[in-house]
């Protein structure tokens, strides 16, 4: 019950790291999370698995469910959605939460073209899951994110991370005017602090919550991760 809050993944992961988050604020907000096109148990069509055409997907599903301004919160390539999204739909915002994420290119493969042959996607899939825990953490930390993998296909892993790669919306943030929470990892090497107080920067009001975490800190610091989201829907005007 209440008012709803969607939550998008990453090119690696699916619906499975919201679990936890999707039922922790009622009676204010309800959860919805996410399975992208190509991901978990949406649809896997021939192409769509970029940027833009999810976007188009979230809006669509925010029609079906007769939403008009949900409160969105996107992790990694779901922050990159959100961006986009919050500039081509302003008025389909009532709230952001960027996490782990880039408002440039994120490049997490170096040979993209190679992936699905002759390079399995699946191992592609593990060590961008692996890597984006810090050095020296129990495999059984990230255990959970790996069952998922085979939800996803080759192509699908390919585009998406391709359509990462081309992304660059630095300097155009300053467009959102949506109340703004951005969360970082203070040992993530890919969507690192410098880069999230660069999307402070161009987000007037927006705040910068740093973890002692990698790239996944729902994973690694779920309690944190909680308080401080909940504390941001707290502030939100009703």
């Amino acid at each position: 019950s209440g008012d709803p809050v969607i939550y998008v993944h990453g090119v690696v992961t699916t619906s499975n790291i919201f679990p936890r988050y999707v039922a922790a604020y009622p009676p204010a907000y309800r959860g919805i999370a996410v399975d992208l096109r190509g991901y978990g148990d949406s649809e896997k069509t021939p192409a769509g698995s970029n940027i833009d055409q999810f976007v188009s997907d979230l809006i669509a599903l925010a029609d079906q469910l007769n939403i008009r301004k949900p409160v969105w919160v996107g992790v990694s390539m779901g922050g990159m959605i959100l961006q986009r999204l919050a500039l081509t739909h302003p008025d389909r915002v009532r709230a952001l939460v960027l996490v782990s994420t880039t408002d440039g290119a994120m490049i997490l493969d170096k040979d993209l073209p190679t992936i699905g042959a002759p390079r399995d996607y699946r191992e592609v899939s593990r060590n961008i899951i692996a890597e984006s825990f810090p050095a020296g953490t129990n495999p059984r930390n990230y255990e959970p994110l790996l069952d998922r993998i085979p939800t996803w296909n080759g192509d699908v892993l390919r585009e998406a991370l391709t359509s990462m790669s081309r992304i660059n919306d630095h300097g155009q943030l300053t467009a959102i005017n949506a109340p703004t929470l951005i969360m970082v990892g203070a040992k993530d090497g890919v969507a690192t602090p410098a880069i999230a107080k660069g999307i402070q920067s161009q987000i007037a009001g927006s705040q910068v919550v740093e973890f002692d975490t990698g790239h996944f800190m729902m994973a690694e610091n779920p309690e944190q991760f909680q308080s401080v989201l909940g504390a941001f829907l707290s502030s939100l005007p009703r």
